[in-house]
């Protein structure tokens, strides 16, 4: 009698335990706000994320990412209550970049500064994201190895030189949910595209990055957390002034849904269009339907947030034109003996077969 229970009670449990879906864990939160109090340093220098307790824009907080000796890098303007990053100020040196070949990955930073919750690190995680789209926003698909919201750093650690300069970029401040696919792809392209302009003119340009509009899933507004914090944002964009040339130029980039259906437009340019890629030499720098070209007077007219950043810049800034590639040498006299003398000897080579067979064919 007691095998034949325990022998029910097993075949209960398995077909129980069929139906029964295992719940990923939702990463909390409502956790307290909470303070780093390590410094992070390297070679002795000091980074920190300071709030200068001014405001910026619709009255959000103005932070700054200080060295010693007080010497700022970054200038980031930050929704306190969203955790959301407005945009970003910076600088690219291009001679500082020819120099320098360093690129440190330091673990991410928060520090001095009463803005993330401890386990802000969870809410990048695959397992948390799985869980969030699938209870949340109904989507079980939506979240694969390769298809998820990663760290997207405005201010990249690659438009720095030394590593003590690349620390900096490393506060939560700077980071925006990015898709893994447009991280990789579109906005990379950007960020080469612009490092490589500094590099080959050697000249320091004025960087400047930000995020705009909310994005969707499943017709829902887009948060990386299940109280409305957090927000992933429609549109990413970057723009650089050369103040030597007297000009600028601006990208924009779509961070929307990777995994909408087959058969959906692709986004449409916000601003500016192909004709201004075209006109700069950046055509090979935008990514069809995800990633275009705009003057600084057409994005700043688009979002509010890169007016704000772009207050300083004068309205008669022209349009950056990238520089040609560099042309190979011309031959020397040598070279062009040597090169007729290989056209004559084709020539001839060519008669000598025409001849044969034309004697073939007699």
């Amino acid at each position: 009698m007691k095998f034949l229970i325990l022998f029910i009670f097993n075949i209960f449990t398995i077909t129980i335990s069929n139906h029964i879906k295992f719940i990923p864990k939702l990463c909390k939160a409502g956790d307290p706000f909470t303070v780093n109090r390590e410094k992070p340093t390297i070679n002795g220098v000091l980074s920190a994320l300071v709030n200068i307790n001014k405001k910026c824009l619709n009255n959000y907080s103005l932070l700054k990412v200080k060295r010693n000796g007080g010497i700022v890098d970054l200038e980031i303007c930050y929704d306190e209550l969203l955790l959301k990053t407005i945009y970003v100020k910076f600088e690219i040196d291009g001679i500082s970049l020819k120099q320098f070949d360093s690129v440190i990955i330091p673990p991410l930073v928060t520090q001095n500064i009463h803005l993330y919750p401890e386990n802000i690190e969870c809410f990048y995680t695959k397992e948390h994201q799985a869980a969030l789209f699938k209870y949340i926003y109904n989507n079980e698909d939506a979240i694969t190895d390769s298809s998820f919201l990663t760290e997207g750093y405005l201010a990249s650690n690659s438009d720095f030189s030394e590593n003590y300069k690349q620390l900096g970029t490393f506060f939560y401040a700077n980071i925006t949910p990015q898709w893994k696919s447009i991280n990789q792809h579109a906005w990379a392209l950007i960020e080469s595209a612009i490092r490589s302009y500094a590099i080959y003119t050697g000249r320091t340009l004025e960087a400047y990055a930000g995020t705009h509009g909310q994005a969707l899933a499943g017709g829902q507004p887009l948060f990386l957390t299940d109280d409305g914090r957090l927000p992933v944002a429609a549109w990413l964009w970057k723009a650089v002034v050369d103040r030597s040339a007297g000009a600028g130029i601006a990208f924009v980039c779509s961070n929307d849904d990777p995994f909408q259906e087959e058969g959906t437009a692709a986004a449409r340019p916000p601003c500016g269009g192909p004709e201004v890629c075209v006109d700069g030499h950046w055509d090979g720098v935008a990514t069809a339907g995800k990633s275009f070209c705009c003057t600084l007077r057409q994005l700043a007219e688009t979002f509010p947030e890169a007016a704000a950043a772009l207050a300083g810049v004068g309205a008669d800034v022209r349009l950056l034109k990238k520089p040609p590639p560099p042309q190979p040498p011309p031959p020397t006299s040598a070279e062009s003996v040597t090169a007729a003398d290989d056209d004559d000897d084709d020539y001839y080579e060519d008669d000598v077969d025409i001849d044969e067979e034309a004697a073939k064919d007699d």
